[in-house]
């Protein structure tokens, strides 16, 4: 269900919480000292009768074979689905224009090419299916002509507060009150997927997409 505290403004931004199989998207701008919040929503990155975790449970008992092309199915979906629910999202805001996405920095640097790779290193084996999803909304983004902004979750609250001229504290309290307003579920989840949403907001005019890099990077 949409749910909108304002009309649409001429530009607003997209923050991310992806998860296994499904992703809330937090859709804000800003006017002056406020910042706006336009929808929210969830969406599901993954047809029902596939497994949301293929990599880390039901390749471990199959055939090569069967293993590749379930991984190669749950990844279609995911794609189909990330770029279909991008689209859905901005035709309906339209004509207010979308500036990018922002979203936490990927669990890995890439995925191996097969299902063995992921299978010889366990620390591979358990970031890769949240991989897939992660991967299927960043390059629907990319299709979509879209920047594509990354946070860390663990400073992007100040990174936020910074761009807005703002303490941490007052911009946390800002944003959890959307929650009261909108109706529940808003969690800590979706407050950080906003503060994301307005980093990548108000640095779009000075920083190119995919430089909101974290520390040491």
């Amino acid at each position: 269900m949409i749910k909108r505290l304002a009309d649409p403004m001429t530009e607003y931004s997209i923050g991310i919480e992806d998860h296994y199989a499904w992703a809330n998207l937090v859709s804000v701008t800003t006017s002056g000292v406020n910042e706006i919040l336009l929808d929210k929503r969830r969406v599901e990155l993954l047809d029902e009768q596939l497994a949301a975790s293929p990599y880390h449970h039901e390749t471990l008992q199959m055939s090569l074979s069967g293993a590749e092309k379930l991984v190669r199915d749950v990844k279609t979906s995911a794609n189909n689905r990330a770029r279909s629910a991008l689209s859905s999202l901005i035709g309906e805001l339209a004509p207010a224009k979308c500036r990018g996405i922002a979203i936490r920095v990927p669990p890995l640097p890439n995925l191996p090419a097969t299902v063995t790779e992921v299978h010889a290193n366990t620390r591979i084996m358990n970031r890769a299916d949240g991989m897939i999803y992660h991967q299927a909304l960043t390059q629907a983004a990319a299709q979509l002509n879209l920047g594509v902004f990354y946070f860390e979750k663990d400073n992007v609250l100040e990174l936020a507060a910074q761009a807005r001229g703002k303490t941490v504290r007052d911009l946390e309290r800002h944003l959890k009150a959307f929650g009261t307003t909108l109706g529940r579920p808003w969690r800590k989840g979706q407050v950080v997927a906003c503060a994301g949403a307005i980093f990548a907001h108000v640095s779009a005019a000075t920083l190119k997409p995919n430089k909101a890099r974290p520390k040491g990077q």
